[in-house]
């Protein structure tokens, strides 16, 4: 299981350089957002504020996220879902964009953990040997191997 650093408020507000209103102020129009309120506090990514630092998702990798809207991606909480859309569909700028944007370290460990469900087979052999990752079989079960046809009977 892979734990990402989470920030309070306080963190966030001396990492920016801002004031507690203006990180909520961030907040409410959403440039900025909490992955959990524990006991009336927000806590926020890691990821999430590198996000705010760096923007957001530019618009010409709006043909591999066909389905959302650009402004409703963070790099912060979206990053499995960013991951595996440019990983599976994306062109080579997107890809420059994906190894500027997220760390080399965040790249394996999704690859090693994470993306055996999401990604193809196929596609994730490929950044495995591109990354120089060990030779290990994603953890995956076919609906073969759980010994159920279609219907769940077994046969």
């Amino acid at each position: 299981m892979c734990v990402r650093p989470v920030l309070t408020a306080r963190e966030v507000c001396r990492r920016l350089g801002k004031s507690r209103r203006q990180v909520y102020r961030y907040v409410r129009a959403k440039r900025l957002r909490p992955c959990a309120r524990v006991l009336g506090q927000w806590l926020f990514s890691e990821g999430e504020l590198q996000h705010l630092r760096r923007g957001g998702v530019p618009g010409f990798l709006q043909h591999v996220f066909w389905d959302v809207r650009l402004s409703d991606l963070s790099l912060g909480c979206h990053q499995d879902f960013i991951l595996t859309r440019i990983l599976e569909f994306g062109d080579r700028a997107a890809l420059r964009w994906l190894f500027a944007a997220y760390p080399r370290e965040e790249l394996v460990s999704f690859l090693q953990g994470r993306s055996a469900e999401r990604l193809s087979r196929r596609t994730w052999n490929f950044w495995r040997l591109v990354l120089g990752l060990p030779p290990a079989t994603p953890r995956r079960v076919s609906w073969r191997s759980r010994g159920r046809a279609w219907g769940g009977v077994t046969p």
